[in-house]
């Protein structure tokens, strides 16, 4: 009887590991993984937008080109609720959010420097996410084959 009181006791403590490994997978290395995914799409989101304002500066720049000289382009802005107002902009300048609501006039060559630096600094940390969520991705399969050996299979 006693022999069988063990293996019992064996089997709780091997059940105990498998359900402690299997919290650990999907409490933590599960939430990990999520919030730096989560964290990279932000990241890639703001790449996108980088290259949306490099790609803007660079057409309005070919626009500054095409117009008169000391005439300003004409365009409409939507205001609000798809009602236009007619605008004059001035290509020559642009206002670049840096952060925090705060826009700083730029001309065309520091608007480009000023996209190039922070999409190079936004892809380094891009880089940085996608090693974390590699080792985090090993570490959940590092803990899936710890199961298989507590398991003995």
């Amino acid at each position: 009887m006693s022999s069988s009181s063990s293996s019992c006791s064996k089997t709780e403590s091997v059940e105990d590991k498998v359900a402690k490994f299997e919290i650990f997978i999907n409490d933590v290395l599960k939430d990990s993984l999520k919030q730096i995914s989560t964290a990279l799409d932000v990241i890639n989101e703001q790449i996108s937008e980088l290259e949306e304002v490099r790609n803007t500066v660079e057409t309005m720049s070919r626009l500054e080109y095409d117009l008169p000289v000391g005439k300003p382009l004409k365009t409409r802005v939507n205001v609000g609720c798809d009602f236009f107002m007619q605008a004059n902009a001035d290509v020559r300048t642009f206002l670049v959010c840096v952060g925090l609501g705060y826009y700083v006039e730029y001309t065309k060559d520091e608007t480009l420097a000023h996209v190039q630096i922070r999409t190079k600094l936004l892809k380094e940390r891009a880089d940085e996410l996608r090693d974390k969520g590699a080792r985090v991705r090993a570490q959940i399969t590092l803990a899936l084959h710890c199961i298989q050996n507590v398991q003995g299979l």
